[in-house]
């Protein structure tokens, strides 16, 4: 019983290898909301020269770590 159930799910996980990969429009939409609640969690704000800051650069640098860098 515990051979044909170690087998089964043996072959689930090589079939869901074997699927396409994820689209990379799909990858960016994934990645933009991880980096929004990464930021939302974990603000970092840029100081300009009056030394406040308005601009959330967490957002960016997660976007410039995951490759989908604004252009």
């Amino acid at each position: 019983m515990l051979k044909p159930t170690i087998a089964g799910l043996a072959c689930l996980c090589l079939a869901a290898c074997a699927t396409r990969p994820i689209d990379r429009a799909a990858l960016r939409l994934h990645a933009e909301r991880d980096c929004r609640v990464r930021a939302a969690v974990a603000p970092a704000y840029a100081l300009d020269n009056t030394g406040i800051g308005l601009r959330n650069v967490a957002f960016d640098r997660c976007m410039r770590a995951v490759d989908f860098a604004r252009r």
